[in-house]
């Protein structure tokens, strides 16, 4: 099922897609990084709602902001986490059903794809060839931590500043708010997805144009022509 809430809704010629939580179900991976490295910094958390709300954010800003870590203790942290998931969870992911095939169809009809994520970028490479869809994107967009790119928003001005400028008719797609938002920061359209980790709420409240169920209600919002 479709929602439009807003009446900005096409046609894209070029489409920024996040990653975790929109093409890749990396979820079971990310979680169990995060329980690793709260066990070597000593921290407990039994609120796996909580746990699940690293899947999408900065890991070292979420640790900032929502665990009050200074700097330093929160790089640290990261480390442990990066330990864990470059070497285990990067593998325990894969794509969300229908998406693949979502992706063929957009690059066979001339649209031009990229993806915009928060993982660092050399990350964000391996999954995607690991899970065969690399090739289907023009360009990965991620977080590049020694040029101080971590948040979408960041992520999505470097993107923006390196395609020069904001391209014309195009479109952002994500699970979480802060795709939205980021989305919205760059003067992106928005499309939200429900099969990922955020709600309807979350997106109607972040001001999000379209909502998608399915990969395949994608399709239906991306490939419509000039009405």
């Amino acid at each position: 099922m479709i929602h439009r809430l807003t009446d900005n809704n096409g046609p894209y010629d070029t489409i920024l897609f996040d990653m975790d939580g929109t093409l890749i179900e990396s979820g079971p991976g990310i979680m169990k990084a995060v329980r690793h490295m709260f066990g070597k910094m000593g921290i407990t958390e039994t609120d796996e709602a909580r746990i699940q709300a690293f899947i999408g954010p900065p890991i070292i800003h979420h640790l900032k902001n929502v665990y009050g870590l200074s700097d330093a203790d929160a790089h640290a942290a990261y480390g442990h986490y990066r330990a864990y998931y470059d070497a285990n969870g990067i593998l325990e992911c894969g794509l969300y059903p229908g998406i693949e095939g979502v992706l063929r169809t957009l690059k066979e009809s001339g649209k031009t794809l990229y993806v915009a994520t928060s993982k660092p970028e050399e990350q964000a490479h391996r999954m995607l060839k690991r899970t065969g869809v690399l090739d289907f994107f023009t360009r990965i967009f991620g977080a590049v931590h020694l040029e101080g790119v971590y948040t979408k928003d960041e992520v999505l001005v470097r993107a923006t500043t390196q395609l020069g400028g904001t391209p014309p008719h195009a479109v952002m797609i994500g699970d979480r708010s802060h795709d939205i938002l980021g989305g919205q920061h760059v003067g992106l359209d928005t499309i939200g997805v429900l099969y990922g980790y955020g709600s309807y709420d979350e997106f109607k409240e972040a001001g999000c144009d379209m909502i998608a169920e399915r990969p395949s209600d994608l399709l239906s919002l991306l490939m419509e022509e000039d009405r």
